[in-house]
């Protein structure tokens, strides 16, 4: 190097390590301009630019350095920087493998690996990128944060914890650990330590606005869905526009029953991103539950891209528009027994409409359908496809946006609209029949969301059980051999199981056992829908709050879509055992 280029390369070397460094960019591109060739000057000038965020600018100077033959760990190690802040992760991930082949003690690449294989989601590599950098650095705190965070995007909470309480050791007053503890208890389910140790993160730093979600989620859970709010509310002063805040803020107003507050913060996440689905969809639960079908029947179609884990059948034919159809109409199941149950309700009014109707319902529901609706073709709904042919196609649950506008739509029954095995119904009736009420239960949910608020215990049924009169039938589906064996032991009642219906598989079986009982009284789950379609007398009883889904509407005792359902809420903190003696008491009524 020239002696010139020289002096104003150490001179830019100087100001960089004193902070002042575009003041030494400033003079790395005199050095370069007097040396073009020196491959230090580029390579300094790259580190320089990455640090005043020019990437593209840095990516060039660290290409020349590298154009001319000069590679080392840095260099790879700094251009990788780069390519990761430009979002070029892919190849970022390379140069850090260059770096490390290079030299594979290197903490900080192995760290900054790890960060970028997280944002690619590959999480069981970020870990290992972490553990190796935790390993050559014992007492380096972030390497043991990082491999948490991993872990626990893996959903491998345990381990998870391990790794953030090393970092804690570490670091004590490490706020960003103690909040991700907590979202790892929470997911254990250990809410109690999960809210003490988010706590402690906004002990160390009051305007952690993640800790504050998290410490808004954790409180949910427990049933303080007020402080929920509150906590919410704190974060969104932080950042007005926070969307993780306003979801959890909007569920939360919902467990407070707080109907309209919610729909207005859901409206505010549609303002801020109109194309964002899922506040859409939660938004289309509260117009439904209030009967504004107009608004909620148009929103619950970003049900496909705000759901979870919820995927519409790929089926080429175009989405039926409401109108009459030159060919076969094809109608396909989706999110579970019980949503198809009850939007089945519409069926007879598409059969006016359309002259071919082709049913595509989870295979336990065929035998029933069939007999329920004689007019419509009913198949299984399974992994592959149906070959029709087919004019048109429709999830079941968009007929209600052109059957259900208004409470008024809703059709006038005295009896139901599924019919089950009549022989069938006929010999399981007299097999019951001693001269009491036979009364069908049902108590568990098992719905993966909102399924433990829905369920109560057999034993909560104790008000009604010790009433006189009664011969009671397990209609509860899964295995309930221990509770009906409590229930007897410590109540003297017995609550029978028919050995040759089984309550899961056997649904035409299920049903003909409902249709022989006198009335049903059960919690929101299949059994509900069931029971109202096939028109028993049937007591539905629903939560309080979030989990109170959106067809038992606000404030209705009668289903407008069963017509012999009476529906009896939860109130806020009542215990089942109480609700149950409201229904025991009003039972012979029905």
């Amino acid at each position: 190097m020239a002696d010139a280029a020289d002096a104003l390369y150490r001179e830019a070397l100087a100001a960089c390590e004193r902070g002042r460094v575009a003041e030494g960019v400033a003079i790395l591109e005199q050095a370069r301009a007097l040396a073009p060739a020196e491959p230090r000057i580029h390579a300094l000038l790259g580190q320089a630019l990455i640090h005043l965020g020019r990437y593209e600018d840095a990516l060039g100077s660290l290409d020349r350095a590298l154009a001319v033959g000069v590679s080392n760990a840095s260099l790879h190690g700094n251009r990788a920087d780069a390519l990761a802040a430009l979002g070029r992760r892919e190849e970022a991930v390379q140069g850090y493998d260059r770096a490390l082949a290079i030299k594979p003690d290197s903490v900080n690449e192995w760290c900054n690996r790890g960060a970028t294989l997280q944002e690619l989601g590959r999480h069981e590599e970020a870990a290992e990128s972490f553990g190796r950098a935790a390993a050559l650095a014992p007492g380096f705190a972030p390497a043991h944060y990082n491999r948490g965070i991993a872990l626990a995007a893996l959903k491998r909470h345990e381990p998870a914890l391990v790794s953030l309480d090393r970092a804690l050791a570490l670091a004590p007053d490490y706020a960003d650990a103690h909040n991700n503890r907590a979202n790892s208890l929470d997911q254990l389910g250990r809410l109690v330590e999960a809210l003490a140790a988010v706590e402690r993160a906004l002990a160390l730093a009051p305007d952690h606005r993640a800790a504050l979600v998290t410490r808004a989620v954790i409180l949910r859970k427990l049933g303080r869905a007020g402080e929920a709010v509150a906590s919410c509310d704190r974060a969104l002063t932080l950042e007005a526009d926070d969307a993780e805040a306003l979801i959890v803020r909007g569920d939360a107003l919902v467990d407070l029953e707080r109907f309209e507050d919610a729909a207005a913060n859901f409206e505010r996440m549609i303002a801020l991103d109109p194309q964002a689905a899922l506040p859409k969809w939660n938004k289309s639960f509260i117009c439904l539950g209030l009967g504004y079908f107009a608004e909620g029947w148009r929103l619950y179609e970003h049900r496909w891209a705000g759901a979870k884990g919820l995927v519409p059948r790929a089926y080429p034919q175009p989405r039926w528009s409401g109108g009459r159809v030159d060919g076969t109409l094809l109608v396909w199941g989706e999110q579970g027994l019980g949503d198809e149950i009850l939007h089945a309700s519409m069926i007879p009014d598409l059969m006016q409409r359309t002259g071919s109707v082709t049913l595509e319902v989870e295979s336990r529901l065929v035998p029933l359908f069939a007999r329920s609706f004689p007019g419509a073709n009913v198949i299984p709904l399974g992994p592959s496809l149906s070959a029709g042919p087919f004019a048109a196609q429709t999830p079941i649950a968009s007929l209600g946006r052109h059957f259900r506008p208004s409470f008024e739509a809703f059709p006038k029954r005295d009896r139901g609209y599924l019919v089950a095995d009549g022989a069938r119904s006929r010999a399981l009736r007299q097999r019951l029949d001693d001269g009491r009420r036979v009364i069908g239960l049902s108590w568990v949910s098992k719905a993966p969301i909102g399924g433990a608020q829905k369920s109560a215990r057999l034993v909560d049924f104790a008000p009604l059980l010790r009433a006189g009169g009664y011969r009671f039938v397990d209609l509860q589906y899964g295995d309930t051999h221990a509770e009906r064996e409590v229930v007897e032991r410590e109540l003297g009642v017995r609550v029978e199981r028919l050995a040759d219906i089984d309550n899961t598989n056997d649904l035409d079986g299920l049903a003909a056992l409902m249709s022989a009982c006198d009335a049903v009284v059960t919690v929101s789950n299949t059994t509900a829908h069931l029971a109202g379609a096939l028109g028993r007398p049937t007591i539905v009883m629903v939560p309080h709050g979030h989990a109170r889904i959106w067809y038992w509407f606000r404030d209705r005792d009668e289903s407008p879509w069963y017509p012999r359902v009476r529906v009896r809420r939860q109130q806020r903190g009542q215990a089942w055992s109480e609700l149950i003696a409201a229904v025991a008491a009003e039972l012979p009524e029905r």
